[in-house]
């Protein structure tokens, strides 16, 4: 139009200029990262990002160098409209480590990083701990208590 011909001096006061253009490839883009995650044992981890890219491009997850499949009992992977989703159902300290979301389309790839720890549930950690300590306890006193044993104070919790 004229306003791209006019000196600075002189303004296009009456007239919108437009410029319209699609953008045909472009390399995939983490919009929405993964986070890392501190889950409870036995809990579900759910990792989570969003995705840009066109060709719209596609998504694969991966625990360490291993690639990850919806299997049914432990693994869940769900994809919507670029959203895209890792659900770990039940977790146990096998599943600590790092995960990977890849995202490969013709122009490109990207990929985010997270890691997933896997804490002791309070309660059991408890009573494992205090189990231990008894029979560790018991143990080592038995031969001098004869068929008694009073551990009641080695548990402080």
């Amino acid at each position: 139009t004229k306003c791209f011909a006019m000196s600075r001096a002189e303004r296009c006061s009456n007239e919108d200029v437009k410029i319209d253009f699609e953008v045909t490839e472009m390399p995939p883009r983490f919009t929405t990262p993964l986070f890392d995650l501190e889950i409870l044992e036995n809990s579900e981890a759910v990792f989570e990002c969003t995705v840009t890219g066109s060709p719209t491009p596609q998504v694969q997850w991966f625990k360490e160098n291993t690639c990850i499949t919806t299997d049914g009992r432990s693994y869940l992977v769900a994809a919507e409209k670029g959203s895209h989703c890792l659900k770990i159902q039940n977790v146990g300290h096998s599943d600590s480590g790092t995960y990977r979301c890849k995202a490969v389309n013709s122009v490109g790839e990207a990929i985010c990083k997270s890691s997933l720890v896997i804490e002791m549930n309070e309660s059991e950690g408890a009573f494992y701990c205090c189990f231990f300590a008894l029979w560790l306890e018991c143990s080592i006193f038995s031969d001098f208590l004869l068929n008694s044993c009073n551990c009641e104070h080695v548990i402080n919790y």
